[in-house]
């Protein structure tokens, strides 16, 4: 799959009082800024490095070119200050907020995405990066991350949103042919994500980082929530399907332990959540500055259905 998103700010379309922002945590001036062009956020992403040597990814928005954003770079900087240094996350040194603009400064990772169709070494270096993930329900110093129930409760409805508004009918045929039975499985998606572990809650390929030593690295964590252990894998193995990956995804989920606790039942609720999310999301208008959203959803939603009419026995129809 090939993504072709908007352009991004760079980091000379940045405001001055953020550069010197970043320069006083690196404690030099900044000589070299690289865009980096994955993801979708309308805001800047660079890595920079000051003429001492030090590096850092330097994350920014103005509420003029995306509000969304910028709430969303405040609610990662929450979660990023409770984040242990244990974790396969890169650390964060600093952030700069003046009401209009944010910025996250983070440590730099010197990796790289998985492949365009993720292998299967790729695959399990992120699955032992989730299993750092820990229990944080009812500890102390996490109590500022939501629920992925709660959180999650209005995506898994993406299919009775889809009907009572009238929209089935645009559906691709299998989803509108077996339109009751994916909404019997969504209504008890719900119950499925119920748990207490750290999830990420945005897991794709643009959101990992693979270092030289194959270590995958977990970034961009404004969605992150306390949910079932096994969530995060799932939407990963849904993206690498996407993707063309040719490892066997029904393999990892018979044998990972990340997985040890998931019945098919409680798998096949959430992928039809999920794929409803995908498919009620693309149906909508683009957010501003965001223009190949939708189109990515779309795909993650057909993927979703493509999985789970083999899971359910139902491709031939169509």
């Amino acid at each position: 799959m090939t993504d072709h998103h908007q352009p991004r700010l760079t980091w000379p379309e940045l405001p001055a009082s953020i550069h010197s922002a970043v320069e006083n945590l690196l404690g030099g001036c900044v000589v070299e800024a690289h865009s980096q062009a994955n993801g979708f956020s309308p805001g800047s992403a660079d890595r920079v490095r000051a003429n001492n040597g030090r590096s850092a990814f330097v994350k920014a928005v103005s509420r003029e070119r995306n509000s969304d954003t910028v709430d969303l770079h405040r609610r990662e900087l929450a979660v990023l200050r409770m984040l242990p240094e244990s974790l396969s996350v890169p650390r964060l040194l600093g952030s700069f907020d003046d009401g209009e603009w944010v910025a996250l400064v983070i440590e730099s990772i010197d990796g790289v995405h998985p492949s365009e169709a993720p292998t299967l070494p790729e695959i399990l270096a992120v699955l032992s990066a989730l299993e750092s993930l820990p229990t944080i329900r009812g500890c102390a110093g996490w109590a500022g991350v939501p629920d992925a129930t709660a959180e999650l409760v209005s995506a898994f409805a993406g299919w009775r949103s889809i009907r009572s508004e009238g929209r089935a009918v645009s559906l691709p045929a299998c989803a509108y042919q077996h339109l009751d039975e994916l909404e019997q499985l969504a209504a008890s998606a719900v119950r499925a994500v119920d748990g207490n572990y750290l999830l990420h809650l945005d897991l794709r390929s643009d959101n990992i980082l693979l270092d030289d030593t194959g270590r995958a690295w977990l970034v961009d964590w404004p969605w992150a929530g306390v949910g079932v252990r096994w969530l995060d894998a799932l939407t990963f193995l849904l993206d690498a399907r996407l993707r063309g990956s040719d490892a066997d995804v029904e393999e990892i989920i018979a044998t990972h332990p990340l997985f040890a606790e998931a019945d098919d039942h409680a798998i096949n609720a959430v992928l039809s959540g999920l794929t409803a999310y995908f498919l009620d999301a693309a149906q909508k208008p683009a957010p501003s500055n965001m223009p190949t959203l939708r189109a990515f959803q779309l795909s993650e939603g057909l993927a979703g259905l493509s999985w789970l009419g083999e899971r359910l026995g139902w491709m031939a129809d169509g």
